[in-house]
């Protein structure tokens, strides 16, 4: 049997609405017969969507459908890459879709470059009302990255790192080889995940095309009522990312940590966690010796004068630039 060249994992929890838009958009793709897979991970969900996997798998020999007790969405990724044959891993979450063409231009960018650790790519964030690009700065053309550290600093350095993991398509034999794999039980997956595999890449290609369309739902960080467990969550993964920060090179070293940084204050905004209930999870401390711009130095000074003035000087500087 000839290995296909990718394999697209979808998780599935709760989607019954969206699960055959994203299914659809994979097969449209209209890649060559053998050449892509596709992995339905259902993930316990206690809905039809079990139901909903299997028949679509019957109606296609790309799809494949595997069923788990329910581990949340790292625990169905990491069930997914178990399962994989193909080269390549594309990860899309089954209310998201692959634009017209993705894997072709994918594909394309590995034959013209050859093979790649990691293939990096820009995305479409859809809200319903707006259409914006995943990456703050985008990117003009095709480039190639001969190291992991060497893409990080300059992410990194130009605040244009993106976490998603499904903004890359990992190469499978790299990530078994360096036993990578997603963290179970916790939130923020892709933040604790992305960075770690990056800093062990070779070569990566990065593509200007937006090949991802995200659909932003209700249960974003912004909306949830709880916000605790998001926040302790990550403060955990950015504490054990600043211990690996503290193993690269210096110029490494000082992007990855105001990059940390970035992410904590961000966390503090998003969260709003001047409010009695998250303020105990905030450690100032850790904001500490991390800026390496003056303006994440001036927000740090303000955090430790006042976490709820930090919050609205941050409003503000938002609306002044829309």
């Amino acid at each position: 049997m000839t290995r296909p060249k990718f394999s697209v994992i979808v998780p599935v929890y709760k989607v019954e609405e969206y699960l055959e838009i994203c299914v659809n958009s994979l097969l449209a793709q209209s890649m060559e017969a053998g050449s892509m897979e596709i992995i339905l991970v259902d993930d316990g969900s206690p809905d039809r969507c079990g139901e909903l996997c299997d028949r679509l798998a019957d109606s296609d020999e790309e799809i494949r459908a595997i069923h788990k007790t329910n581990g949340g969405l790292s625990s169905a990724r990491n069930a997914g890459m178990l399962e994989a044959q193909g080269k390549y891993l594309v990860f899309v979450d089954s209310d998201d879709t692959l634009e017209p063409g993705a894997l072709h231009h994918i594909e394309d960018a590995l034959q013209k470059y050859g093979e790649a650790d990691a293939v990096f790519y820009d995305g479409i964030e859809d809200d319903g009302r707006n259409r914006l690009p995943l990456r703050r700065i985008p990117t003009e053309g095709s480039r190639v990255t001969d190291s992991g550290k060497d893409f990080m600093r300059e992410k990194y350095r130009d605040n244009n790192l993106n976490m998603e993991a499904w903004l890359y398509a990992w190469k499978k034999d790299y990530l078994e080889e360096n036993q990578l794999i997603f963290k179970e039980g916790i939130l923020h997956e892709d933040v604790e995940f992305t960075p770690r595999a990056l800093l062990k890449c070779g070569k990566i290609i990065e593509l200007p095309d937006q090949l991802y369309h995200y659909m932003v739902r209700e249960n974003s960080i912004s909306t949830q009522k709880n916000k605790e467990k998001n926040a302790r969550d990550l403060f955990a993964t950015l504490r054990a990312q600043d211990q690996m920060a503290d193993q690269q090179e210096p110029e490494l070293r000082k992007w990855m940590k105001n990059g940390i940084l970035n992410s904590y204050l961000n966390m503090i905004q998003t969260a709003r966690m001047y409010q009695k209930q998250y303020r105990k999870l905030v450690d100032k401390h850790f904001l500490l010796g991390k800026a390496a711009t003056n303006w994440n130095r001036f927000r740090v000074l303000i955090c430790f004068v006042n976490l709820r003035l930090y919050c609205f000087m941050n409003d503000f500087y938002k609306r002044t630039r829309s």
